[in-house]
Parts: structure tokens; sequence; C-alpha cells
């Protein structure tokens, strides 16, 4: 039998390239489950990526050349498609876009407290862009033995988020 608990909920603002979620990883749990719906763009039609990075115990966004991921995509007007990337400074998701098309995302974080250990993820994504929905599928990894926080949720090429919610629940096992 499992227990999910909501720890926090953060509305993303209007015209912010990232959105700090802290103090949300501790020892209480080993897995976390975020989901963020509603996820929009400010303006234009240029599609935008998601990306995470965590935060760690002093409070800093990890920066650095750790992270992991690979991604399965599923076109509504073509066939799916792969991502991935080793030695990047973020976590990908996926693509949004400007209002009305938005973005969900579940994501399931392993271990993220824990610092003898890795931390990893397995994510599902829906969104939508140019009329286009696309599914995606992905796991990743941050290759440092290291204790984490919070995360950073962050668009890289400049373009500004303008809505969305934020929530970060703790996954009790019970045996």
């Amino acid at each position: 039998m499992s227990n999910l608990r909501l720890i926090n909920e953060t509305t993303v603002g209007t015209d912010v390239f990232s959105v700090n979620v802290e103090d949300v990883f501790s020892t209480d749990f080993d897995i976390y489950k975020v989901t963020i719906f509603g996820l929009e763009r400010t303006q234009g039609s240029t599609q935008t990526r998601i990306h995470m990075r965590y935060i760690n115990n002093s409070g800093s966004v990890v920066t650095g050349s750790t992270y992991e991921y690979a991604t399965y995509r599923l076109k509504s007007n073509t066939s799916f498609t792969e991502a991935n990337s080793t030695g990047t400074t973020y976590q990908q998701y996926g693509q949004i876009d400007e209002y009305p098309e938005g973005a969900g995302l579940v994501a399931y974080i392993f271990n993220p407290n824990n610092s003898s250990s890795y931390t990893f993820q397995l994510w599902q994504m829906m969104s939508a862009y140019n009329s286009v929905s696309i599914a995606y599928k992905g796991i990743g990894f941050e290759q440092t033995e290291a204790s984490y926080t919070g995360f950073q949720i962050l668009e890289v090429s400049g373009r500004e988020f303008s809505s969305g919610t934020i929530r970060t629940y703790g996954l009790r096992v019970d045996s």
C-alpha cells in the first residue's frame, strides 16, 4: 500500500524564465511525484522546451554538466522520434507553445535527498504546438551522488512562461 502526500503547490507567475521549488525533498520520502499542468508560454508560435535542474542543500541550482536523459516523442502527425543526451546542464522534458496550447507532465523522482545514491527520474508529458499533439515518455538521472532539497523548472532559450501549476508529492511505500 502506498500513500501520496502533497508537500508543495507552486503557481507559475507571468513572464518568468524559471521557477524554483525549494525545500520539498527530505529524508521523509525516497520517491516524489511532481505534476505540472497548465504550463504555457507568454506569446509567439515558436515552441519552447521545459527543462529541470536540482537545487542542492545550500540552495544553489546545480548547473554542471551532470544530467542525462532519453525521451521518446510521439507526434499526432508523424511517427515517433527520440532524443537523448549525456553531460548536459539540465534535464529536458518536452515542448510547449503559447496559450491555448499548454502542457501537462507527471514525473517520479527517486532518491533526491540520498547523498550516497544517484537521483533518477521517470516522466510522461502531453503537450501541443501549432495544433500538433505530442506525447513524451522519458527517463533521466543526475550523475552525482548528492543530496537535493528542491528543483527548478526553466526555459533555457530565453522564452518566458506565462502560467501553470507545479505540485510536489511525497510517496510513502509501506511494507
